[in-house]
């Protein structure tokens, strides 16, 4: 793998320990020669993940919309929502294209803890694996369990017979930063 795409939020109301993981996370990506694809933002834990990739030298290319001025959030706390001085940046369309060409972009995706637009980007990217558009990993990080009610959903979903195992199987639970670096550098 070369290029891997993360989706995470970009709030900057979360709690600062998720900054911190996404920091160290594009820190990581960075050491370990990997090409950080994001969605562009400095708000939240986007800035961080750039910022961590940055600081230990890896190549961070960020996929922002046209346009775009960030969430009511980020718009009235007065803070830029283009990250700057990446190694490249794109401008696209709007999000559905933005989705698609970090998609086109990576070998594999990185789900951080995020809201309504991280999951977006992880059921798009999903879905896409499973009508056969490819088959590149999906790796969720769990952190204390943030995504544990996604699980028992995948689980329900396959239960109920709406979905094959092998398809809950394409979207693997990380518990650690360590344990997603490893299947990146597969």
């Amino acid at each position: 793998m070369k290029n891997i795409a993360v989706f995470l939020g970009s709030a900057p109301s979360c709690h600062e320990i998720y900054r911190g993981l996404a920091y160290e996370l594009g820190h990581r990506l960075a050491q370990a020669g990997l090409t950080l694809v994001y969605g562009g933002a400095a708000v939240g834990t986007m800035g961080a993940l750039a910022e961590g990739a940055a600081s230990a030298g890896g190549r961070v290319i960020g996929v922002f919309p046209k346009g775009f001025q960030g969430t009511k959030e980020v718009r009235e706390s007065g803070l830029e929502v283009v990250q700057h001085g990446l190694s490249e940046f794109i401008e696209t369309e709007d999000f559905a294209s933005r989705k698609q060409l970090m998609e086109d972009m990576s070998d594999a995706c990185i789900v951080m803890p995020g809201s309504f637009g991280t999951m977006d980007e992880l059921f798009t990217y999903a879905c896409n694996r499973a009508i056969d558009k490819h088959t590149k990993p999906i790796l969720v990080f769990n952190f204390e369990g943030y995504y544990d009610p996604l699980k028992q959903l995948l689980s329900n979903m396959q239960e109920a017979g709406f979905m094959k195992p092998v398809m809950a199987g394409a979207v693997t639970f990380c518990d650690t930063l360590e344990e997603i670096i490893g299947r990146c550098q597969k």
